[in-house]
């Protein structure tokens, strides 16, 4: 060993050799030494003692003498290192790769602002991030608090609060890491957050390789930060200083993060990474720092809400449908081509809706572009995520080949020629992806694979060497795929050429059982398995690849490639379609439920998708839908081509977690009908982000016969107001709104842009003071409303000021008040422009049972095994049969009996309902008594609707198709019948009135309906109640 001293001290001679017992420690002196070993490689050794070093070296010894350091010389210290912290990282961060390590571009220029909304869900929450990926592409930002980039430590509201932690999500992509890169850039070139002292970038990759050594907080700053090393004798610096770390990319980090971990507070103490990663999150080591942290929606789960106490959590949202168009137009400069490209993406719906993915725009334009200008016939456009992945990789394997070769080939054939290579970066990218979620690599790890440094560099599109593009280990040569989606594909592609070899035991697939896998459809099942047993979901992508690889499509492209199959795989997607419908595992994400439905979307078998959706929507079912079957039926309407008119919840069993699922669809069609679906206000705060977005088509919404209360009408109203809401029809009607609450309504009325022409407010308390600060909103030169229906609203001398409000309204044209005690007032105020409906026989009582009728029993109707007593109130089911006179209108073999008054107009009947197995509804005269097919049976046929209660099951049926609901068991019963709008609605009879379900109904016009019952178990019984109240 020879050590070789430089220093600036005067010496006694000029011999600068040293033998290592002349190495005397010195306080005032600072050592840096480096290290030449004999691999021709150089470290950094701020450190002698327990280095261990072999073969021969030589070191080279720089002396310094430190003086005392002043708070003068503290200062000018730790500018000194902050200036030149900064020089390094603008010269790290300027010039970025965009997708390939081929050519490096001005961020800069090139930077497109992405909209950061403020993400109000719990991080753990994960069913909410529906809105990120393809069935929510649709961006609104109007009804969103969109955040810049550089204002992300600024409360997203008005709020006066300071913000401590920040979490940002966003699928891969997307432009996490382009988000920070150019907030460093900024802080570092002078032009945003000037008042932060120090911004400290980790990524989450880099940490994985200095996992497993225990430091100090500031020796982890030194190690990515070495211009630190010169503020050792200040260790009060950071505590004293605002200082933000950015944590980027937490789904790339090996280990899971334990908030259970022991308390350090300390910032010279050591620890491993994750324990000081941890503990600076929960603002006990270094409490006046600020972190920002950004991750995948999965992984963003292992952190716990208590550590955003003082923050907030943000998400990337990505393209709209505009800024897809801005960025192709910059791509493609030749219009023609820009239009061949448009018109081909938007072709392509899952294409188009993954271009709000800024990586996939960037893939897409190269590869369109090469197909294009190479005017390549031989190949067709790609139509989905992998083919378009397969095309990437023929471009630039082609590229390389063109480069480093002298024969000139195809793309096709280039890519033979270098398989060997090209399987080998596979075989890395699957081990590397599958056992550690590792996405940046040693060169000892390209030797363990057989890959030489020169291999790998002629590959630049593919993977490159990213150590110059990090700020810390400069002397370290680091590998990346220039994207972890390019390295998920190529682990599928390893994965799918060890199953098609033979040698799928290899791929230690922990769910696969012995002498399975032998089959596609056993391989991509245990696919399945295994990425739903990863937490952070790092395999739900590299999945989509190998169903995408498994098309024959796919197979064709790569063709030579990969072995040839014998059978076709049709079948095996269509079980494996079968197998990922079954799945009912509690707890499964809305990030795994798309992740599946891409999946089935890569498959490229339109039939596989439409007979799932088809066995969704047959209302045989009992139990609700799965979460995943709400997100494919989603997805599939989100990504239809056709024209949607009408969706009508009530045919679904969907829960509040599948409506949150399935909600980004209902504003794909015209018109969605949520009638009597016992929507709460939860639900309404859902649909309501959908009604405001750019591409919504919906203009009739009916929300009747729901429990909405003001919390949702303040959310409804909102949305109505704002541009991008599209609504010109609004059914409101039996939802209890009170009176204050037409302040809401009144806001909307007299708001500028609304769309609103008809409003049903039928059938609500509104009274005379709620139709007074209706008026108001009516007067307003803005309310353009045609239609207003009040029927039924408690209304009397409240006429008086709406005749006067409508005086000058030349738009409405249509006035419903029927079923108000009006008196004579209604007759006072003629507006000849207004069709003004009157009438209507109702009570006093508020609510329905202004329109509660007491009926009694048919005993002509009634079955033998039927008993009616007293008074034709009550009947019960008997084993016993009585002996009745025959008649025509006698059920003869089904248990079946018909009220005796008709149901005209409105009515509301009351029962209660004792046993199981009782139907309560309503049936037309003209309904079959004879014998006990689906014509007879109540529910069974088109003209009778039921209500089944047994237990604690209820069902709701109509001509012979039945949907389950949701409900506690239901023993008190209330039917609204409305014969002129058509509408039977079950109601629970508690202390207030629950919508239970709600049928449209075409009444025949030449048939009387009356209340129905059907009781099978015997010793039921139904009690038609007789008073209202």
């Amino acid at each position: 060993m020879r050590f070789q001293q430089h220093n600036n001290l005067l010496q006694d001679n000029n011999n600068n050799s040293l033998s290592p017992g002349q190495l005397i420690h010195n306080p005032n002196m600072k050592y840096d030494c480096t290290v030449d070993q004999k691999d021709g490689s150089t470290a950094f050794a701020p450190n002698i003692v327990g280095t261990n070093i072999t073969g021969d070296v030589n070191m080279s010894l720089r002396v310094q003498q430190v003086s005392h350091s002043t708070s003068k010389n503290k200062n000018e210290v730790l500018q000194n290192v902050k200036n030149e912290m900064k020089s390094r990282m603008m010269r790290d961060s300027e010039w970025i790769l965009e997708g390939s390590a081929s050519k490096s571009v001005s961020l800069n220029k090139i930077y497109t602002q992405l909209f950061i909304i403020n993400d109000e869900s719990d991080p753990i929450n994960r069913e909410h991030e529906i809105r990120q990926i393809e069935t929510t592409h649709d961006l609104n930002t109007s009804a969103q608090t969109v955040i810049n980039y550089n204002q992300i430590l600024q409360p997203p509201t008005d709020e006066n609060r300071t913000i401590k932690t920040v979490l940002t999500k966003g699928i891969a992509g997307i432009g996490k890491t382009f988000a920070v890169q150019k907030f460093v850039l900024d802080w570092a070139s002078g032009e945003s957050n000037q008042d932060l002292e120090f911004v400290f970038l980790f990524p989450f990759r880099e940490l994985n390789l200095v996992e497993e050594e225990k430091r100090s907080l500031f020796d982890l700053i030194c190690v990515f930060y070495p211009e630190f090393r010169e503020t050792r004798q200040i260790p009060e610096w950071i505590c004293n200083r605002k200082v933000l770390f950015i944590l980027d990319g937490l789904d790339e980090y090996k280990k899971v993060l334990k908030f259970q971990n022991d308390l350090l507070s300390d910032v010279t103490k050591e620890a491993t990474v994750d324990v000081l990663l941890v503990n600076l999150l929960r603002g006990k080591l270094l409490p006046s720092a600020h972190v920002w942290i950004t991750s995948r929606p999965v992984a963003a789960g292992q952190l716990p809400s208590e550590i955003f106490i003082h923050g907030y959590i943000t998400q990337i949202r990505g393209f709209t449908d505009e800024q897809k168009q801005e960025y192709f137009g910059k791509q493609f400069e030749n219009p023609e081509q820009r239009k061949e490209v448009l018109r081909h993406l938007k072709s392509q719906k899952s294409l188009w809706i993954l271009c709000h993915i800024p990586l996939f725009c960037w893939i897409s334009s190269v590869v369109l572009k090469d197909l294009i200008e190479n005017q390549n016939k031989y190949r067709k456009m790609p139509s989905n995520l992998t083919e378009m992945y397969i095309h990437y990789l023929l471009i630039q394997t082609g590229l390389s080949h063109k480069k480093y070769q002298v024969e000139e080939l195809s793309q096709q054939d280039a890519l033979q020629t270098h398989k060997e290579v090209i399987m080998k970066l596979a075989a890395l990218a699957y081990w590397q992806l599958k056992e550690q979620n590792n996405a940046i690599f040693r060169e000892e790890d390209l030797k363990k694979y057989d890959i030489t440094v020169e291999e790998a560099s002629q590959y630049p599109g593919v993977i490159t060497c990213v150590s110059k593009c990090t700020f810390g280990y400069k002397k370290t040569k680091l590998f990346s795929f220039v994207h972890l989606s390019v390295q998920e594909f190529f682990a599928a592609m390893f994965a799918f050429q060890e199953f098609l070899s033979g040698k799928q035991d290899s791929l230690e697939l922990i769910k696969a059982k012995k002498r399975q896998n032998s089959n596609l459809c056993d391989f991509i099942k245990n696919l399945i398995d295994e990425a739903l047993e990863s937490k952070n979901g790092h395999l739900d992508l590299f999945n989509c690849f190998v169903f995408g690889i498994s098309c024959d499509s796919s197979r064709q492209l790569l063709e030579g490639f990969l072995p040839s199959v014998c059978s076709r795989s049709s079948d095996d997607h269509r079980k494996v379609a079968t197998y990922i419908k079954s799945l009912k595992r509690k707890g499964l994400s809305s990030e795994r439920c798309i992740g599946l439905v891409r999946c089935l979307v890569e498959l490229k078998n339109q039939s596989v998708l439409e007979e799932m959706q088809e066995l969704l929507v047959r209302s045989q079912c009992r139990a609700p839908l799965t979460p995943f079957q709400c997100t494919l039926l989603a997805f599939q309407f989100v990504i239809s081509d056709t024209k949607l008119d009408e969706v009508d919840l009530r045919k679904y069993n969907i829960s509040l977690d599948g409506f949150q699922r399935f909600s980004p669809a209902i504003t794909r069609f015209r018109k969605a009908l949520l009638k009597g679906s016992s929507l709460t206000e939860q639900h309404c705060g859902i649909l309501t982000r959908y009604l405001t977005s750019p591409n919504s088509h919906l203009t009739h919404l009916d929300l009747s016969h729901n429990a909405l209360g003001l919390s949702a009408l303040k959310q409804l109203s909102t949305a109505l107001c704002d541009p991008n809401c599209l609504i010109e029809i609004l059914n409101l009607s039996h939802n209890n709104f009170q009176s204050q609450d037409m302040e809401q309504i009144r806001d909307v009325l007299s708001g500028e842009n609304v769309n609103l022409r008809v409003l049903d407010l039928s059938d609500n308390p509104l009274q005379d003071p709620g139709v007074d600060i209706l008026s108001a909103g009516l007067q307003s030169p803005n309310c353009h409303l045609q239609v207003l229906k009040l029927s039924g609203c408690q209304i009397k001398e409240g006429v008086s000021t709406l005749a006067l409000s409508l005086k000058d309204n030349s738009y409405l044209r249509e006035l419903d008040l029927r079923y108000n005690d009006l008196g004579n007032i209604g007759q006072e105020h003629e507006l000849p422009s207004l069709s003004i409906s009157t009438g209507g026989e109702c009570g006093h009582q508020p609510g329905l049972d202004k329109y509660f009728v007491a009926l009694t029993f048919d005993s002509q109707t009634a079955n033998e095994h039927l008993y009616l007593s007293e008074n034709n109130t009550v009947v019960t089911h008997q084993r016993e049969k009585q002996h009745l006179p025959a008649n025509d209108e006698r059920f003869d073999k089904c248990n079946q009996v018909l009220s005796l008054q008709p149901l005209i107009g409105r009515r509301f009947f009351k029962v209660d309902v004792i046993g199981r197995d009782v139907h309560v509804g309503v049936a037309c005269k003209g309904m079959q008594r004879k014998g006990a097919s689906d014509a007879v049976c109540l529910g069974h046929n088109e003209m009778s609707w039921s209500l089944c209660l047994s237990d604690n099951l209820c069902e709701a049926s109509h001509n012979n198709k039945t949907v389950p609901i949701q409900s506690e068991s239901v023993r008190k019963l209330g039917v609204f019948v409305d014969r002129d709008a058509g509408s039977v609605c079950f109601y629970m009879l508690s202390p207030q009135y629950k919508p239970l379900h709600a049928f449209e109904a075409d009444f025949p016009e030449d048939q009387e309906l009356y209340a129905a019952f059907r009781i099978q178990d015997p010793n039921s019984a139904v009690v038609l109640m007789q008073e209202a109240l």
